[in-house]
């Protein structure tokens, strides 16, 4: 049978739909929006509707970031110091605990109590013992920015172990496959989304670990910059301070995103497929 001149065309199959408008526009429309925001707070400032002590414009904040900026720079380095160590002891920390909860139920027990008590305590309060047992330097912040991030990594390292799917145990213990095998090469990589969240989670709230650290008691960093301006009512020091904090936090939580990107091309789950399970 062949086809006529009356005979309907279809221009794509089914399994190849036509990408919607907001996926080819990709990222203009969140940056349109935020441009008009951006320029929509400069307007309300530039009328005086709002006293420049309580809202500064964005282009007086970006003033005060390149008049301070050799300043901000060493601040900056010391926040990101701080935030980055805090990160990789507490996210460490959180992954080795995980799986020592996930595997056994005596340490659950033990420890997942501990852990949950010390998250219900506010980290504010515990920073100034942290000052007092450490010392005023390092030490303090990059154990509070540690205890902050530690819980999200822990649990979703614990939640991640605990569902995966038996089959695939079973399916690596049919071939004789060790303890160790099954957890390298099953539980942790499918695992690893949720042990990524958790990353992305702790890394954001790293900035906020020390940041809190440097308020109870330093003399320098982001934290203590902050401060500092704020109680000198120099409102677009302030701004440019939590500038500085913001777009450390997006590079941060990026990079966590870009590290998962590549980590993460395994999926077990095609193991099960291959093999008719």
């Amino acid at each position: 049978m062949t086809a006529t001149a009356d005979t309907p065309t279809v221009a794509t199959s089914p399994d190849e739909p036509r990408p919607r408008l907001v996926d080819r526009l990709g990222p203009l429309p969140a940056a349109a929006f935020y441009l008009a925001l951006l320029g929509l707070w400069e307007l309300i400032c530039q009328v005086g509707w709002v006293a420049p002590y309580i809202l500064p414009a964005p282009s007086a904040i970006a003033q005060a970031i390149v008049a301070s900026w050799d300043t901000l720079l060493h601040h900056t380095w010391i926040t990101l110091l701080e935030t980055v160590i805090g990160f990789l002891l507490g996210s460490g920390i959180g992954l080795v605990v995980g799986i020592a909860i996930a595997y056994s139920r005596l340490v659950e027990r033990i420890i997942y109590p501990a852990i949950v008590v010390t998250q219900t305590v506010p980290k504010l309060a515990l920073a100034p013992l942290f000052i007092i047992w450490f010392g005023v330097g390092l030490t303090p912040k990059v154990a509070v920015t540690a205890l902050i991030c530690l819980f999200p990594v822990l649990i979703n390292t614990v939640t991640g172990i605990k569902s995966v799917d038996p089959r695939l145990r079973q399916l690596f213990a049919s071939v004789s496959a060790s303890r160790w095998q099954i957890f390298r090469m099953v539980e942790l990589p499918t695992s690893l989304p949720n042990i990524f969240g958790g990353l992305q989670v702790g890394i954001t709230l790293a900035v906020v670990g020390a940041l809190v650290g440097e308020w109870v008691g330093s003399s320098e960093g982001l934290g203590y910059q902050i401060l500092q301006a704020n109680s000198q009512l120099r409102t677009a020091d302030t701004f440019a301070g939590l500038v500085l904090v913001t777009l450390m936090g997006i590079v941060l939580f990026v990079i966590i995103r870009a590290i998962e990107r590549y980590a993460l091309p395994h999926q077990p789950h095609q193991a099960l497929q291959e093999a008719g399970m």
